[in-house]
């Protein structure tokens, strides 16, 4: 209200805060944005009325890009300029982006760390001192999954585990290096995407892979000149080495799992391409949507949401795979079939020299993995932020004073190799969710842990 013409206009005049608030009660005639050809509608409603009409728009951050040169194709930023003013697209717009981070966190374990996409991870929730647990709505599952597996039904314990291993600090320094210009915390909770991005830097980031490697600067302007055609200013393409080509040609086809079988399932059958990768989003109550998605010719992102995150779509009408993917879809379908444009459906990525003799991954033998429960076709949300900063109940794992001597030796060497204070942590699990297999063989596991291991998990 505060923040509106009708009050700013008001109190010019020298009217008083409360005489103003009754003009918000009163019906008045107005004009207010509508879904019809004018895009406004006449109408009589009080102007707070008004207000909370125009907040439940829906609202989509749209943007294309070619990934090699960086150049704009398309950028939407909101749904009327006339009466929505304020670009969602723009890289001073930062909404919650969900678990469309995800693949920068893979990408780092696969570059960095070794890992691949038939790398084991465990698909349990971890323990961070100082933090608590991640995912913090702890949802009991055990076992492991493949990373492919992980990324194609974006699985929050498998991400919080990759995180576990790469630490936060690193993931944190490699999405700047990356060059998103976005300080991001290294918090557990960002494995995540409890961090606040804007759509442009997403979009800038995700170039890496189509790009081989290189990330590319979105470019809207290639040059200014006067009417003469003097050049007064040129835009090259701004690239930069950022992962090596086959860390990037992995994740491309990684990120095939989603839009085949995962969170965004059958988008690449039916639209009938040969290669493409693309990854969901979904954040807090549902209150921001993502799909972000490549061919080796083409990117484009979505986002959908409202001005107010108090204000969003309900249940999983809300997620990425549902509230975003169909604007993608939509605009590739024409684009597809505006032949003046030279899309190219079986177009490919480049496969390095080097990956050319080796057994690749098949990374469809993850439909022998079933997904994990509610999680088939759904893009699970991270959870609210202030989740990440409770301590875990006292029945959840034994205190020290409960362990025996053995115990607690191991937990006083796991906390003195990571500098931590036991002090202060006393609820944090044994050696920080690293116990060896010799640890576990001895029957620490189920008197630290209170279960024991099944046959399979063994």
């Amino acid at each position: 209200m505060k923040a509106s013409d009708r009050w700013k206009s008001l109190k010019r005049e020298g009217l008083s805060e409360s005489d103003i608030r009754k003009t918000f009660n009163e019906k008045t005639p107005m004009k207010v944005f509508a879904w019809n050809t004018d895009r406004e509608i006449d109408t009589v409603m009080t102007p707070m009325d008004s207000i909370k009409y125009s907040r439940e728009m829906l609202q989509t951050a749209f943007m294309v890009m070619d990934p090699l040169t960086g150049q704009v194709k398309a950028w939407v930023g909101g749904i009327d300029f006339k009466n929505y003013k304020y670009d969602h697209v723009n890289i001073r717009t930062k909404r919650q982006v969900g678990s469309a981070i995800k693949p920068f966190l893979y990408a780092l374990a696969v570059e960095e760390y070794g890992f691949t996409p038939e790398t084991e991870c465990e698909a349990t929730a971890q323990y961070f001192p100082g933090s608590g647990w991640v995912p913090a709505n702890n949802t009991g599952r055990t076992g492991t999954r493949s990373m492919a597996a992980g990324l194609t039904w974006s699985i929050n314990e498998v991400a919080a585990y990759l995180i576990k291993q790469t630490t936060p600090q690193r993931f944190a320094d490699f999405i700047k290096q990356i060059n998103i210009p976005t300080k991001v915390e290294p918090y557990p909770s960002i494995s995540l995407g409890t961090c606040d991005l804007s759509l442009y830097e997403m979009m800038w980031g995700y170039t890496m892979f189509p790009g081989n490697g290189f990330s590319a600067k979105p470019v809207y302007i290639t040059r200014i000149e006067d009417k003469n055609g003097n050049v007064l200013a040129r835009f090259d393409t701004e690239r930069k080495e950022v992962i090596s080509q086959s860390t990037a040609y992995t994740m491309t086809r990684m990120l095939q799992g989603p839009v085949d079988i995962g969170t965004a399932a059958g988008l690449r059958s039916r639209l009938g391409i040969s290669e493409m990768g693309g990854k969901t989003g979904t954040t807090n109550d549902y209150s921001d949507a993502w799909f972000i998605g490549f061919t080796p010719q083409l990117s484009a992102g979505v986002w959908v949401g409202c001005d107010n995150r108090f204000i969003r779509l309900e249940s999983k009408m809300g997620e990425g795979g549902r509230a975003a993917r169909p604007i993608w879809e939509y605009f590739f379908k024409k684009a597809f079939e505006d032949k003046t444009l030279g899309l190219d459906k079986q177009a490919k990525f480049i496969q390095p020299e080097n990956m050319r003799s080796e057994m690749l991954y098949d990374y469809m033998n993850i439909q022998d993995q079933a997904p994990p429960p509610g999680a088939e076709g759904v893009d699970e949300g991270n959870g609210a932020a202030n989740e990440y900063l409770y301590a875990p109940e006292e029945n959840d794992i034994p205190v020290e004073s409960q362990l025996s001597l053995e115990e607690q030796k191991i937990l006083k060497e796991a906390k003195d190799k990571k500098n931590i204070d036991p002090a202060k942590d006393k609820n944090a699990p044994a050696d920080d969710g690293h116990l060896n297999e010799e640890k576990k063989k001895k029957g620490l596991f189920k008197r630290i842990f209170g279960k024991k291991k099944d046959k399979d998990e063994e």
